[in-house]
Parts: C-alpha cells; structure tokens; sequence
C-alpha cells in the first residue's frame, strides 16, 4: 500500500510540473518563411538543401542566415566542420550589427581556433556590444567576464547587474547566475528565497540544469519548504531531458531510499544512464554498487572498468579503487575489461535504459527587437 501512494503522488508530482513547463512553450509557428524553411529541410536530414537556401538568402544581406551559416560550418551540418569558414560568415552578420553573430564570433576569436587567431580584446569588444545591445546571452557572457577577467575584472557589483539584465528577460543562464550570487551574498544581501525563484523561472524557461537545482532545493529546504516528492520529480523531469547529474541524484535517491522506497535496481538504471553519458560521478557509484554486490552479483570487470572510466574523467578516489581491483582480475576477466573499455560509450552495465540525444539541428536565431 505504501508504495502504490509514493507511486501515485510521484506521479501526480510529475504531470504537475511537465504542466507548469509546457503551458510556458508558445505554439510552434508555421514554417513559412525561407529561413524556416531551412529549418525544416535540417530536421529532416536536408541539410545540403538548407544550407542551399541559407547561403542564398545570406547573399542578400541576411543577417540571420549568414549566422545560421556560420553555426552550421562550426558544428559540421552538412559541410565539413570548419572554424574558419564559421567565423566568416559570423563576421558578415556580425558587421550587420546581429548580436547572436557577435557572440558567436567572439567566442571563437577569444581564444582563436584553426584558421582563426585569437583575439581577446575584439572578443571582448563584441561580446559587450551585443550586450549593449540587449542580447541576454552577451548579457550573460559580459557577466562572466566582470567576474573572471577582461575589462571589468573581480567586480561582481558589474557582473551582478549583467546578470540581472538577462534574468529580466528570463534567460535561464542569467537566472542561475543570479540566484548563485543571491545564495552567496555577491554584491548584495542573502536571499534564498528570491535564488529559489530564479531556478523556478529558469526551469519554466525550459533548463534542465534549473530543474535539477529546484530539486536540490527541496532536498535541503533551500528557499522552500522541505519536499522530498517534489525533489524526486523535478529530478525525474530533468533527467527524462537527459541531464546525468539528475539521473545521479535519483539514483542516490533510490539507493537510500529518500523520497521513494529503496530500490537498488532503479538507482543501478540511474547510474548507469548517466555512466552512459561519460558523467564521472555516476561511473564512481556504479562501480560501488558492482563492487559491494548492491542491486546485482558482485562483479569486479564492471566495478574495474567504471572506477578506470570514472579516474579518466577527474575521480581521483576512482584510480586507487581501479588499481586494488586489477590485482586480483584474472587473465580472462582483464582481457574482457580491455574489451569493455574500448567502447567507450557503453557503460559497463547490462540493460541500461538511456534516453535518446536529442536531434540536432543549425538554430537559426531572431535578433532581438
């Protein structure tokens, strides 16, 4: 009985927030124009036909399409990925005054690329025009740089405003931002509750990494009123978006039993979904569990191989763990973890639902109006 009402107000607490975060979505627009046109051939795996229309509609001065262009070329959509072809075309829209551009160039020129030198004083020059120019995401960057270098360098007084102009315009980078320095006390007084808001509005603007704050949120009773319910499903929202710390939190949640009943195999699922993605966190707790037999016999290949992966991905405990291990593995078990560590984007547990990445496509953004 008591786990068919953990289950039911799981539920309940699931639906209720997919309900909050959709009902922020607007409606699709109608794909109409030739930019969305080139939107539309990419997702469906068009993308010589969307870079065809992109390249023409950037020949006429288009702005957007020439950044579109210029984020194709930089993650490889449909051409060979090319830093320098990207910066190119970011150029062209940037000497548009396209804020997006502006970004995306100097991101690149900040520390330069192949083809492409650095040059950090223009990078900072474009970053804080586009954020002059009321683009959130430069707004955001031009905070970065108050607190970790450039013009306005250690002042968190400048930074802090920055950040509060993106969060105005609900930019999720911004709201984080902002509720960090609200938690610390940065350039103004504590505030947990307004820093719990901020997530709120963060997550609602679609963030995953929000999502899974307002459940740590509601674990600790940070801004809020101590919830474990809500705490598993913004967790179990947040990971059915693919984000493995909020699988590793639900698994951690499982295996104590916070929030739900103790479940090893649920944690073990959990883990191994964010193992999958290469999370070091969640291949240290999934060699624990293969090592002390939690869920599942002991096996010491599996535990070897995720203590190895987890040491590659900066688990300093995870390489003395490995190497006690690999003295007592067999000639037979240490040829099967050699096997295991070559494919390197299978964890190393059976069964493992993971959720699919989601398509990709060259974004092709509006400026701001």
């Amino acid at each position: 009985m008591t786990r068919s009402f953990n289950q039911r107000t799981l539920l309940a607490a699931v639906f209720a927030i997919l309900g909050t975060l959709h009902a922020a979505e607007p409606p699709a627009a109608p794909a109409t124009g030739p930019l969305d046109r080139a939107r539309t051939l990419a997702t469906s795996g068009d993308f010589a036909g969307a870079m065809t229309l992109l390249e023409a509609e950037a020949g006429k001065g288009n702005a957007e399409a020439a950044n579109a262009l210029g984020e194709a070329n930089l993650a490889g959509y449909g051409v060979k990925a090319s830093a320098a072809e990207a910066a190119r075309w970011f150029q062209q829209a940037a000497d548009a005054s396209f804020p997006p551009a502006m970004l995306n160039l100097a991101v690149i020129l900040r520390k330069g690329a192949e083809g492409v030198p650095a040059d950090p004083d223009k990078a900072v020059f474009l970053i804080r025009s586009a954020a002059e120019e009321g683009y959130a995401p430069a707004q955001v960057a031009s905070g970065q740089l108050a607190e970790e270098g450039g013009e306005d360098k250690g002042d968190m007084a400048a930074a802090r405003a920055w950040y509060e102009k993106a969060a105005a315009q609900e930019n999720p980078d911004g709201l984080l931002a902002l509720a960090r320095f609200l938690d610390n006390g940065i350039a103004g007084p504590r505030d947990a509750a307004k820093a719990f808001d901020a997530c709120r509005r963060a997550a609602v603007a679609g963030s995953a990494l929000a999502m899974n704050e307002i459940g740590v949120r509601y674990q600790k009773g940070q801004g809020i009123e101590p919830d474990q319910i809500a705490a598993i499903g913004w967790f179990t929202v947040a990971a059915q978006r693919g984000l493995p710390a909020s699988h590793v939190n639900l698994g951690n949640c499982y295996e104590v039993g916070k929030g739900v009943l103790r479940d090893l195999d649920m944690a073990g699922s959990h883990y191994a979904a964010a193992a999958k993605q290469n999370f070091g966190p969640a291949q240290y707790l999934l060699a624990q569990l293969f090592e002390q037999a939690k869920g599942a016999k002991a096996n010491p290949v599996y535990a070897y191989v995720n203590y190895t992966r987890a040491a590659s991905n900066g688990i300093e405990a995870a390489a003395k763990k490995a190497a006690e291990i690999k003295e007592k593995l067999t000639p037979d078990q240490l040829a099967e973890a050699a096997r295991l560590l070559t494919e390197a984007s299978k964890p190393a547990a059976p069964g493992a639902a993971v959720p699919a990445p989601a398509k990709q496509e060259p974004p092709a953004k509006k400026p701001k109006k």
